[in-house]
């Protein structure tokens, strides 16, 4: 048991002693060159209705406590059976957390920041030794007795993939991703400041594969963020296909997005039972049926099938001259680098 400072729980009027055994002292954030972990006391209310547990956690600001990593990682912590679901951008990984996320059986946790951290330092080139571990083993906790844990890092979190599977030998991983035809679509109905980071994502997601290497010169340099977004695509791609070969299929598995909307259900139900999640079938299809009537990341907004297909059709009818000449410049300097098992088919 590892206890420290009694902090203000999210209840007004409750002081509560920091208890690592305890998953509801939830491991909120990660300053990787003090190498400390920020302690919050989350309910699991909050946990369920966030839809990004990072800076964008659905409840009211807290400092919580800060806690060396040393400290964690000496402490003997509960463990959970843990399922990853890895993901690319714009793939619905979202509507599959929340479709996982079934207490007391499974909690999913939804891009929790210290593994956001833990990215962005790899990418900085920073040292993750001792960090890893012990962020997983926070994360890992069960919010129930018997019960498992989803862990759906962010986007970016892909380059670092292989060391949280490391961190948790007995895991298996979903790999959730998209064709490319529905990547761009997603990226232009986002808003012009969601656009403007697509050069960044390029070349984070670039830096994290050896793709570059393989691209001709005209390849890095998109000259419209429709088509950058398409090299953002391949790159992710690329790393997708870097950590199934990493860890292999008796680890991972790769699901598009098409398959999984056509067939909602049934493809949550074969998630769960890959994962290894103590989940029954027909309750869980269930809840995916309903949960698939609603926006993942507006929950009281409703949402289907109908819904993602007419907003397509109103971006290609506004986009269709530059998604052509995207796909004309993607197949000339891009998609030809491409692994096969990566690229489109």
């Amino acid at each position: 048991m590892a206890t420290s400072r009694a902090s203000r729980s999210s209840l007004p009027g409750i002081e509560r002693a920091l208890e690592l055994s305890e998953a509801r002292w939830y491991g909120a954030d990660l300053h990787v060159p003090e190498r400390r972990f920020t302690m919050r006391w989350l309910e699991e209310d909050v946990i369920e209705r966030t839809s990004f547990l990072d800076t964008r956690i659905d409840a009211p600001p807290d400092p919580g406590i800060s806690i060396d990593a040393a400290q964690v990682a000496a402490t003997a912590l509960p463990a959970a059976p843990i399922g990853w679901l890895f993901h690319t951008s714009f793939c619905a990984s979202t509507l599959l957390a929340r479709c996982l996320h079934r207490a007391p059986a499974a909690t999913a946790l939804k891009e929790p920041l210290v593994l956001r951290r833990l990215s962005d330092a790899r990418h900085r080139g920073w040292p993750l030794d001792g960090l890893v571990a012990p962020a997983v083993a926070l994360l890992a906790r069960a919010w129930h007795p018997g019960g498992a844990v989803v862990l759906k890092p962010t986007h970016v979190a892909l380059n670092i993939a292989g060391d949280l599977l490391a961190a948790a030998p007995g895991s298996r991983a979903v790999i959730l991703t998209s064709s490319l035809p529905d990547f761009l679509i997603s990226n232009l109905k986002k808003p012009p400041e969601s656009q403007a980071k697509i050069p960044v994502l390029v070349e984070r997601a670039l830096r994290a594969t050896g793709f570059a290497a393989r691209l001709p010169e005209a390849a890095l340099r998109p000259p419209d963020l429709v088509c950058a977004a398409g090299l953002q695509w391949a790159a992710q791609q690329e790393l997708v296909r870097d950590v199934v070969a990493a860890a292999g299929p008796a680890r991972v598995r790769v699901l598009d997005l098409e398959p999984l909307l056509a067939n909602l259900p049934a493809l949550v139900v074969a998630c769960a039972r890959w994962l290894q999640l103590p989940l029954p079938d027909d309750a869980l299809a269930a809840h995916a049926r309903e949960v698939g009537l609603r926006n993942a990341k507006a929950t009281q907004t409703p949402y289907g099938p109908a819904h993602r297909a007419h907003e397509a059709g109103i971006v290609i009818a506004r986009h269709g001259d530059a998604l052509r000449r995207a796909d004309d410049w993607l197949h000339t300097h891009v998609i030809p680098a491409m692994r096969g098992p990566a690229a489109p088919g």
